[in-house]
């Protein structure tokens, strides 16, 4: 068994920023590298995952798992296309979630089979192909401990629910962080594509504080929380801002959302959503950020307090 659980003690150099889902973002990647002036040498990126698929340069963003400061989770994106690989059952669904750019790579890893096969790979091709036990390695939970004595868990989606009391001891120990993350829930693998906490809020206008609150206090997500559980920081479900929800941080912005993207059903263009960015939080100062290809800026995100829903008023 690949170890599910992956720990970094405090960064005594630098500073620690989690990102949120790339999907093939590489040049607004780059421009937040800048805009935070990034140095590679001290500091260190935590991704959430979901590097690959849907935006323009998959590859690039896989290859960033080479990187000594670049830690990714495992999510389902990535599950997808080993899966593709591998025969394994999400695999199936990889194509039409994005995936199409690894379809030579997968076809050349079939021929490699049979002995009379006489296709020649591209460069790109191969090396995908050779990312893919590296990726198969790759943790389902960071656990990041911080210089002020904090400590964050990374993760894709979300702790399944249902499940008992969760806390940062279960969180220490492999086998548990691997039955927890493997525990089916929604379309599959809790850890990689679980959906209870952010799901009422999917791309939606986040304008409507009290109508928020309420939806969070009706779906009673929230439960999971408690003293002994640190903060938790995840991506998966995309949203028009990063999303506080009591124990939980969601920075899945859509930053391919941050281009113009074709149609699958016409040769028409879909334009970039006013909305779609790459965020990123600076863990030390708890500041998050944003980026395009072009533009950088601070960010608050939007906050559900366990004080909120404690506060919360009745309809009549």
């Amino acid at each position: 068994m690949k170890n599910p659980l992956k720990t970094l003690e405090a960064n005594t150099l630098g500073r620690d920023f989690v990102i949120g889902d790339l999907h093939g973002s590489y040049s607004v990647f780059e421009n937040l590298l800048k805009g935070i002036n990034f140095d590679p040498t001290k500091d260190r990126i935590i991704s959430v995952g979901d590097m690959v698929d849907r935006g323009p340069d998959s590859l690039k963003c896989l290859e960033l798992i080479r990187e000594p400061w670049f830690h990714p989770v495992l999510a389902n994106h990535e599950k997808m296309m080993i899966d593709k690989f591998s025969g394994g059952w999400s695999g199936a669904y990889w194509y039409q979630n994005g995936g199409q750019w690894g379809a030579e790579a997968h076809n050349y890893f079939k021929a490699m089979k049979d002995p009379e096969s006489q296709m020649i790979p591209t460069d790109e091709a191969m090396q995908l192909i050779d990312l893919i036990p590296l990726v198969e390695e790759l943790p389902f939970l960071i656990t990041v401990n911080t210089k002020s004595g904090k400590k964050f868990h990374v993760l894709h989606a979300e702790l399944p629910s249902g499940v008992g009391k969760i806390t940062d001891m279960e969180l220490t120990v492999p086998e548990e962080v691997n039955m927890l993350a493997t525990i089916e829930r929604g379309a599959g693998e809790a850890f990689l594509w679980y959906r209870n906490i952010y799901y009422n809020f999917y791309t939606s206008d986040l304008s409507n504080r009290d109508k928020i609150v309420r939806t969070v206090s009706y779906i009673g997500a929230t439960k999971i929380f408690n003293d002994e559980l640190s903060h938790v920081i995840s991506g998966h479900t995309i949203l028009q801002k990063p999303m506080t929800i009591v124990g939980q941080t969601n920075i899945d912005t859509g930053a391919y959302h941050s281009y113009p993207s074709k149609n699958s059903y016409s040769d028409s263009t879909i334009p970039a959503r006013s909305w779609g960015r790459l965020t990123c939080i600076e863990l030390d100062t708890w500041k998050f950020y944003q980026a395009t290809s072009d533009t950088f800026n601070e960010v608050e995100p939007f906050v559900v307090s366990q004080d909120d829903l404690d506060n919360l008023k009745p309809e009549y």
